[in-house]
């Protein structure tokens, strides 16, 4: 949920210690036939974001470097890559677990890497990047981008190139397509059903962007911030709208009991400080992140549809109760480990 006031007028002071990391989830074994999926959205706005809503991007991006590597994903999800400087840290300190990645979603319509973009990317000096991007530790035999066609206009969104990264991976002989998205989100004074609406009609661009570009050939998998509200959005449908608008299965840890929602401000110091800055309730809690996997004839699905988790990463000895000032951003990343035919 992105509801950003550029030149918001107070900034309380975060809450946020940014250190130690609790130890990660033990590594997947190096099998060509499963792939695990970590997406998260860093919250890692611009320089001109950073610096006058005082985001501590240089204080953060550490934190986040640690995290990803901790957990030990065989392909990392980020969206809101925002920073330049934080993507070009982001991309070093990886760069020895994750030497594969594709471009950055929008930082250019043409070339730059990519097999091929489509869609509606802008050139404009007043239009940012898509903030989207995927790592791996296996090859990535092919990468290709798309930006959005459908935006709300008036929201902030509208004037960033954000869309969908599709990057064929190669684990051990065996290939899978990993789709990284970011898709519209609310705002203030925009109506929901609107952005929902776009929502939709994002998930069919990436539909028939992808099964231009796969078809049949290999399992396609998703993951990132969808911005649809599993909990919120109950009573509209939003999540099998969702599921049936992109032709696939989307997981949530929502459907876990056990599990935090993916923005959840009332655990998260972060999450808190940003609500106070960005005009969204301290308090909220719902579920925007998925890890899936998109159907299409004749093509190849995962086995099941895995258990997708929080990967939640809270400061030395935190209790349920307290407030977690380790998390980086607003969001908790999500991660799925997925078993293919």
């Amino acid at each position: 949920m992105r509801k950003r006031a550029l030149l918001a007028a107070t900034v309380a002071v975060a809450s946020a210690v940014l250190t130690g990391v609790t130890a990660a989830p033990a590594a997947h074994a190096a099998t060509g036939n499963s792939l695990s999926v970590f997406a998260w959205n860093v919250d890692l706005g611009t320089s001109i974001v950073d610096s006058t809503e005082n985001e501590n991007a240089a204080g953060r991006t550490p934190v986040v470097e640690q995290i990803i590597q901790q957990h030990n994903a065989d392909v990392v999800v980020l969206d809101e890559l925002f920073n330049h400087s934080s993507t070009s840290s982001i991309e070093s300190a990886l760069a020895a677990q994750y030497p594969y990645h594709t471009p950055v979603v929008g930082q250019v319509c043409s070339g730059g890497g990519w097999n091929g973009i489509s869609g509606d990317c802008s050139n404009s000096w007043f239009v940012i990047n898509g903030g989207t991007m995927i790592f791996s530790k296996y090859p990535i035999k092919a990468q290709y981008a798309h930006v959005f066609s459908n935006s709300t206009s008036g929201t902030w969104d509208y004037n960033a190139n954000k869309g969908a990264a599709l990057a064929e991976i190669d684990k051990n002989g065996v290939n899978t397509w990993v789709v990284g998205t970011h898709l519209q989100a609310d705002q203030s004074g925009t109506s929901t059903d609107t952005t929902q609406s776009t929502r939709l009609a994002q998930l069919g661009e990436i539909q028939g962007w992808v099964n231009g570009i796969v078809g049949s050939s290999a399992p396609v998998l998703i993951g990132g911030d969808l911005n649809v509200e599993y909990f919120h959005g109950a009573s509209r449908g939003d999540y099998a709208n969702a599921q049936n608008a992109v032709g696939g299965v989307l997981g949530t840890p929502a459907t876990d009991p056990s599990q935090l929602t993916t923005m959840d401000c009332p655990v998260s110091a972060w999450c808190q400080y940003m609500g106070g800055v960005e005009s969204f309730p301290t308090n909220y809690q719902d579920s925007l992140d998925y890890v899936g996997y998109l159907n299409a004839p004749g093509r190849p699905t995962p086995l099941a549809l895995p258990s997708v988790v929080t990967d939640f990463d809270p400061q030395a000895g935190w209790t349920a109760g307290q407030l977690d000032t380790q998390s980086p951003s607003d969001h908790y990343p999500v991660q799925a480990t997925f078993q293919l035919p």
